[in-house]
C-alpha cells in the first residue's frame, strides 16, 4: 500500500493519505506533505525536535499545521515522525535537519492545511484521511 497520494484540486493541493493505524496515517501525513517541499531523499536525521500538539477530530490538522509552522519559523524539515496519541491529543518526535540552500531545494512553499474536504475514515483496517493544502 502506497502511504499517500496527490489529488487533483482546482488551485491548491489535495492529498489523500493511508495508514493502517491512526498513528501510521499520521506519520504518513507528515512525510506526504514535506515530499512536496522537498527531496526527503536529501534530508538526514540529525536533528531531534519533539512537540506536542492538542485538539479532538481536527487534531490532524493542527498537527500538520503545526509541522509547517515549524518548516516557516525555522526551516526544519523532518525526515523520520513517530507519534503518540495522549489522551488530548499527540506527542511527536521529528528528525531531520534544518534547510541547507546548497542541498536542499524548495520545491513548493506551502500556507497550511485546510478543512476544505477534509476527512478520515477507517474501512477493514485502513484508515484513509483526505485534506487540501493552501499553496
Amino acid at each position: 500500500m502506497q502511504p499517500f497520494r496527490v489529488l487533483d484540486h482546482d488551485a491548491d493541493i489535495r492529498i489523500e493519505v493511508y495508514g493502517v493505524s491512526r498513528r501510521g496515517l499520521f506519520e504518513n501525513a507528515a512525510k506526504g506533505i514535506f515530499s512536496l517541499v522537498t527531496d526527503p531523499g536529501r534530508v538526514r536525521p540529525v536533528v531531534e525536535k519533539r512537540i506536542s500538539v492538542r485538539g479532538n477530530g481536527e487534531l490532524l490538522v493542527n498537527f500538520l499545521n503545526e509541522l509547517l509552522f515549524i518548516w516557516d519559523v525555522e526551516r526544519f524539515i523532518p525526515k523520520e515522525i513517530s507519534v503518540d496519541f495522549v489522551a488530548d491529543g499527540v506527542n511527536a518526535v521529528l528528525k531531520g535537519e534544518n534547510f541547507d540552500e546548497a542541498r536542499h531545494s524548495v520545491l513548493l512553499e506551502m500556507k497550511a492545511v485546510t478543512y476544505h474536504n477534509f476527512a478520515i475514515t477507517e474501512r477493514n483496517g485502513v484508515f484513509t484521511a483526505t485534506f487540501v493544502i493552501d499553496v
